[in-house]
């Protein structure tokens, strides 16, 4: 029994790492200046009178395909340091996707290590006993 419930939960972790890599496909980007507000879902809307002005790029990690939403006004000289803002959060974006990926890579592979090891309170600061 208890190694049917080793295999679950390493089938379990297997599945939340796939997720998780999953959910790191799309990078979405967004730069909004303006009177808004966002619902828990993500929505942007207007508050009351007030205007926005959107910078937004998805990017979908696995085709390359990278889609730039803006607003009329952010296109003019004006607002050339904000697009130039967002071109870097843009490029910050890909490097915390690439740090995400290894992080998932790294925990997968200590868990895969540490799997077999069987720690209890007695051998758990015993070094030879502990290795993985």
């Amino acid at each position: 029994m208890a190694e049917k419930e080793d295999t679950s939960v390493f089938y379990n972790f297997v599945r939340n790492v796939e997720t998780a890599i999953n959910n790191l496909v799309t990078l979405e980007i967004k730069t909004i200046v303006g009177d808004y507000k966002v619902d828990e879902e993500e929505n942007i809307s207007v508050k009351k009178e007030g205007e926005f002005q959107i910078l937004q790029t998805r990017i979908n990690l696995m085709q390359g395909d990278m889609i730039t939403n803006i607003s009329n006004d952010l296109v003019t000289d004006r607002y050339a340091w904000l697009r130039d803002f967002h071109a870097r959060k843009e490029e910050r974006g890909h490097e915390i996707i690439n740090n995400n990926i290894q992080t998932i890579m790294s925990i997968f592979d200590l868990y895969k290590k540490s799997k077999g090891v069987n720690l209890n309170e007695e051998n758990i600061d015993e070094e030879e006993d502990a290795h993985i």
